[in-house]
């Protein structure tokens, strides 16, 4: 895992239930409890491989919608109502079919959230629940995401992926 720089810009691409009617949606940025997942997956936007790997993920939709973001903005994202620290980071991850996939983590006071952990894993300030925390963080994750989203067609990436 390599932390990327804080010039580089990430893709959420972004399933249709995420994006009604060009509002990105909370849920775009849920961990799988199911599988424990420790990130949100995302896509390098400079390197190489993203236009095959955003056409990998779409899985022949027609129209394709991203959500760009900044990994420097993102370690800076501010959760001013929440008194616990919420951080973010972005790193490269290892993925043999997706070359320019990338994760958010997140973390509550220092510790890493993973989906389908234990909530009283995470030690959190003034009984606040860690259900209403993780809505605030994907919350905050949507409104940023909302600032910046691209829309094409499948056609733009090639029919053969």
């Amino acid at each position: 895992m390599i932390q990327l720089d804080d010039k580089e810009d990430v893709a959420r691409v972004l399933k249709p239930i995420w994006l009604c009617e060009g509002v990105v949606s909370p849920s775009a940025f849920n961990l799988r409890p199911h599988i424990h997942e420790s990130y949100i997956s995302v896509l390098r936007h400079t390197h190489a491989a993203f236009v095959k790997d955003v056409y990998a993920v779409a899985r022949g939709q027609k129209q394709i919608s991203y959500a760009l973001t900044n990994t420097g903005e993102l370690r800076q994202l501010q959760m001013d109502a929440i008194e616990d620290k919420i951080t973010f980071d972005v790193a490269a991850i290892d993925n043999q079919q997706l070359t320019s996939h990338a994760g958010v983590f997140i973390y509550v006071n220092n510790q890493q959230v993973v989906g389908g952990e234990p909530f009283e894993s995470l030690d959190l300030k003034h009984g606040v629940s860690v259900d209403s925390v993780l809505l605030s963080v994907r919350d905050t994750l949507a409104d940023y995401a909302q600032k910046n989203i691209r829309t094409t067609t499948n056609s733009i990436f090639g029919s053969d992926g």
